[in-house]
């Protein structure tokens, strides 16, 4: 029978006797008794079993059984150890307790036991779980077997010993704690309580990579990368250097460990008295089989198409969660109320085995909003009981979001999820990721105060839409449940935009867009859909660009509309970037894949999405908006923050003085404030690049635009040659855009590698 290993949840060190100095180790140690509670009859019994096993055979009790303790204490150097005394059980109370070493291994640790000493006074800290293998682990052929599935992934160098123990060496990754915020105020106790999630502020990756070497007594936090898929791995505590050991942080869990590219925390301890190479220094863990519960999750998320995709990849919150799909996440607010008049509560936190009811703070029937923030930072510091849910507390219908949230990968961070009617402010964003809150579920953005609000309410400034960025950026999810003419949709802020499901996807396989400004008014629907449509249809087939190419625009009516419907109708990826439009009696369309909706005050930023996203500009007959987009998209091009390629005017009809093309007049004047200017004795020269104004092409028809853009797929080389543009410039406007996380396309780094 194959049998996954037993697991407790964490037991809380209850009492801690005096410091005393260990000379082997050359630490401050002390000895405790750590207590499990409400445990079941099946680890009692077998933890009076096994206890029996080791004092009838001989045997060391961590043979049989060990422990695990938190990640956010190992990596502070606190490492806790069985002692090897024989456990208490209790039927009558149901506790197991069991006596375990205590030993602060990092120098900057200071009087730490005796502050832990305080904190375990004050009603006991998480510090571990117990870890009872109840069969063999994996042999090498069935690791070897779950390599070639798809279901484990393992850096290129490894080794795999014959009795199937793995062996991972180092990367070139060193994390350092900060001494000097350690000493201060409660630090300490933020970090002992809250573990990795109070750590976020106090340590971080050292630019200088893993040391050379690991001094006498010396005490390093690395890494390893691993991807688990239905799998235990349980991390052992000898190294591949007889002097190194682990901490206790070993227990590496299923489908949570994921994304081959997230570096995996390992905290190590030089004990012997000479310096050790890290070059060659790896640590060694044992894969056990991992529960039904796990399997079946497993089963859903690791479709056998593209299980090694998904676990190099991380498996995604949503993916566990189904957060995409509106039933789900309408569980989620089912008691939450837009305002403190409705009744109801302004927000909630779910995490792992609990969920927190927010309250509305309000005075004499007055909301206060300062005070709701605070209570948020409280909730979220874990320093409110009230509200708070377990067990058969948690309503049955909130349950199955709550059991998938333990199988949340990354820091873990995920698995803590917020949310309310409305986003909270971006003090109130950050207070949330210090306490280890990773995910935000809203269904806006909120309103002015004292404003009458209906859904969707999006509206963005620029502090915002930056923060939101910076956070994503970070590692935290922000989803919005957006109720438009009376249909819901889930969308997720990815890369800067609000994608839905199928956007989130295929964004990543969007290289090129082009941008399409043009005016807002439906005149000219019947003379321009028909062009519209063959144009798109023809980049759309260009052998560069297929699914990789998508369009962008304004997110309004008339040509903007005439956009969206064409591109949505031939399968091209869009992209729609507003305003706040009703103001000026415009109906915003919610239809692309992507969007980003801003208030007025913030048009800058939203060109700015625009421009440093498109390749190719396309300006089609418009009024003072388009006016302002032309010269906003070549400034950008100009200052390099855009690759110099074709833009397109375009005017079909000839609506221009005496007939002539409408966007003549205004490259006119862009043509002569890049010429040799002098008058009345003055002479200024240009006082623009020339080339800009070269990439500016003037066309009748859309099928002549597309010849030009076509020439330019073809070899971007030749046309930057033809209008002299500097290879320095087109360079440097790469740089600036991947540094803005803008995708670039191939042929645009095969010219440029060809040159």
């Amino acid at each position: 029978m194959i049998a996954s290993p037993l697991l407790t949840g964490d037991g809380q060190l209850v009492t801690m006797g005096d410091v005393h100095f260990n000379e082997e180790l050359a630490a401050p140690q002390a000895f405790g008794l750590m207590r499990f509670s409400r445990t079941s009859d099946i680890l009692r019994g077998l933890v009076r079993d096994l206890s029996a096993r080791a004092a009838r055979e001989g045997l060391a009790l961590t043979d049989l059984m060990d422990i695990s303790g938190r990640s956010g204490h190992s990596r502070i150097g606190l490492d806790v150890r069985l002692t090897g005394e024989a456990p208490m059980v209790s039927d009558t109370d149901r506790t197991v307790e069991v006596a375990v070493a205590l030993t602060a291994l990092n120098a900057a640790l200071g009087e730490s036991l005796a502050d832990l000493r305080g904190l375990c006074t004050d009603g006991g800290v998480d510090f571990g779980r117990l870890f009872i293998p109840r069969g063999p682990f994996l042999t090498r052929e069935e690791i070897v077997a779950a390599m070639e599935r798809g279901w484990l992934l393992l850096p290129q160098r490894h080794r795999l010993a014959e009795d199937g123990v793995v062996e991972i060496p180092l990367e070139d990754v060193r994390y350092v704690l900060s001494s000097r915020l350690l000493g201060v105020g409660r630090n300490f106790a933020e970090m002992v309580v809250k573990g990795k999630h109070g750590l976020t502020i106090f340590q971080s990756p050292s630019p200088a990579g893993l040391p050379r070497r690991m001094e006498p007594k010396e005490f390093l936090v690395g890494a390893v990368r691993i991807a688990l898929g239905p799998y235990v791995a349980f991390i052992e505590r000898e190294t591949s250097h007889p002097d190194v050991f682990h901490l206790a942080s070993r227990l590496l869990d299923g489908i949570r460990t994921t994304g081959l590219a997230t570096p995996r925390q390992v905290e190590l301890y030089n004990g012997g008295e000479a310096a050790v190479e890290t070059s060659g220094l790896a640590v060694r863990l044992r894969l056990y089989p991992a529960d039904a519960a796990l399997a079946k999750v497993a089963q859903r998320v690791l479709a056998p198409s593209r299980a090694k995709e998904v676990l190099a990849a991380g498996v995604d919150f949503a993916h566990l969660t189904e957060i995409f799909t509106p039933e789900v996440n309408a569980v989620l607010f089912d008691e939450i109320t837009a305002a403190p008049g409705q009744g109801g509560s302004y927000g909630r936190i779910f995490m792992p085995g609990r969920m927190i009811s927010i309250p509305w703070e309000q005075e004499e029937g007055e909301w206060l909003q300062e005070f709701q923030w605070r209570l948020v930072y409280e909730y979220a510091r874990g320093n409110i009981a009230e509200g708070v849910l377990a067990g058969e507390e948690i309503p049955k219908r909130a349950r199955p979001f709550l059991d998938v949230l333990k199988y949340v990968g990354g820091e873990q961070n995920l698995s803590k999820v917020f949310v309310s009617d409305a986003l909270p402010p971006v003090d109130t964003l950050r207070v949330l990721k210090r306490n280890g809150i990773g995910v935000v579920v809203a269904r806006g953005m909120g309103c002015a105060v004292g404003e009458v609000c209906r859904l969707p309410h999006f509206r963005m400034d620029q502090t915002l839409y930056e923060e939101l960025v910076r956070l994503e950026g970070e590692g935290m999810r922000f989803y919005l449940l957006l109720e438009i003419d009376g249909a819901r949709q889930v969308r997720e802020f990815y890369r800067g935009l609000w994608v839905t499901r199928p956007g989130k996807e295929l964004l990543p396989r969007v290289h090129t867009t082009m941008a399409m400004f043009g005016s807002s008014v439906d005149v000219l629907e019947p003379v321009l859909t028909g062009p519209i449509v063959d144009f798109l249809r023809r980049l759309r087939d260009h052998p560069r660009l297929g699914e990789g190419f998508g369009v962008a625009h304004g997110s309004g009516p008339g040509v903007m509309r005439i956009v969206d419907d064409a591109a949505a109708a031939l399968g091209i990826y869009r992209i729609g970037v507003g305003i706040n439009a009703e103001e000026i009696g415009q109906h915003t369309n919610f239809a692309p894949e992507a969007v980003a909706q801003f208030t007025n005050l913030a048009l800058n930023t939203r060109q700015d999405i625009l421009d440093r996203r498109s390749l190719f500009k396309v300006f089609n007959l418009g009024g003072f908006g388009t006016c302002y987009e032309i010269n906003m998209a070549l400034t950008f091009m100009k200052i390099g923050q855009c690759l110099p390629a074709p833009y397109i005017f375009v005017d079909p009809v000839g609506l221009g003085p005496g007939g002539q093309p409408f966007w003549r007049e205004t490259l006119d004047q862009f043509r002569t404030l890049s010429s040799d200017l002098s008058g009345g004795g003055h002479r200024l020269g240009a006082l623009g690049p020339r080339w800009i104004v070269d990439c500016c092409h003037e066309v009748a028809g859309y099928e002549e635009g597309y010849a030009v853009i076509a020439a330019f797929l073809d070899d971007p080389a030749a046309y930057w040659r033809a209008r002299a543009i500097p290879l320095e410039k087109v360079r440097a406007a790469r740089q600036n855009l991947r540094a803005a996380g803008m995708p670039i396309a191939p042929y645009i780094d095969e010219a440029l590698e060809g040159e």
